[in-house]
């Protein structure tokens, strides 16, 4: 938010591989997502769970210090109770947290067979791994900031069996164009990349194309190239890792959140 009221100010195109809250693009006019908006995915996770009856008796955990956790909570709530989910437990912590006994036991003890996790992948572990020590196994759903759970160190990766969540983007997948760029990526890295490399990977290659069609010579100044990028943006349809993407003026993407379940370590369809 803080950065696209800089880019705003200054006139220089800015195009967000992670930065999803709404705030982010609100009241500028050259601040563009590559990544789902906060309540798209809220928006998402509610009628997905109710298409398909994944949970009777829903708890919610929030990161409260967290815009993208709050953003993607209020909407999946708003939604819910439009599907007529049940919640039965809304509990919150706050960044840094490490305990969080309070919040798996209330969900527990109020009989939650599903519990939404809004929240990045640190601490959903950390819930993961608690309500496994109480003998607490509900199915857990969360949302791209979950994604990158199965690299954490130390991470009893069979904890994670079922976990289902929103992502862009899995490694795992046998798309051509993914099995090329996760051989690249391991080669360089080590390490197989998460929906935030990919999302990267594809705003580089989106502002190149942006850029072809704009016409853009290294001649014009950062605010030449930023007019220009605003208008193309709204024309190309762009291709890449997280599926194929166009722009409206708002500056979020209309790519659609894909949902995955984590079976044996991977990434796969429901």
């Amino acid at each position: 938010v803080a950065v696209g009221e800089e880019a705003y100010a200054d006139r220089m195109f800015m195009l967000t591989p992670s930065a999803s809250s709404v705030k982010v693009t609100a009241g500028k006019d050259n601040v563009y997502q590559m990544c789902f908006t906060d309540p798209a995915q809220g928006i998402t996770s509610a009628n997905y769970i109710a298409d398909h009856n994944l949970g009777t008796k829903i708890a919610v955990i929030t990161n409260v210090s967290d815009p993208y956790s709050t953003g993607i909570r209020d909407a999946f709530l708003d939604t819910a109770e439009e599907r007529g989910l049940e919640i039965v437990s809304e509990t919150e912590f706050n960044e840094g947290d490490a305990d969080f006994s309070v919040q798996v036991n209330e969900a527990k003890n109020s009989g939650a067979d599903l519990v939404f996790l809004p929240i990045y992948y640190g601490p959903a572990s950390m819930i993961i791994q608690y309500a496994n020590g109480i003998g607490y196994s509900p199915l857990f759903f969360g949302v791209d900031g979950m994604d990158g759970i199965l690299a954490i160190p130390e991470f009893d990766v069979s904890l994670a069996e079922g976990v289902m969540l929103l992502c862009p983007f899995a490694a795992s997948s046998p798309d051509e164009m993914t099995v090329k760029f996760v051989a690249a990526y391991q080669a360089k890295y080590g390490e197989d990349p998460i929906q935030f490399a990919a999302d990267a990977y594809d705003c580089v290659y989106a502002l190149v194309q942006a850029s072809e069609a704009a016409g853009i010579t290294s001649d014009m100044s950062a605010a030449e190239c930023c007019e220009k990028l605003i208008a193309a943006m709204q024309e190309i349809e762009f291709t890449g890792l997280t599926g194929t993407s166009t722009w409206d003026a708002s500056g979020a993407v209309t790519k659609l959140p894909k949902v995955y379940v984590i079976r044996n370590g991977a990434y796969a369809e429901p």
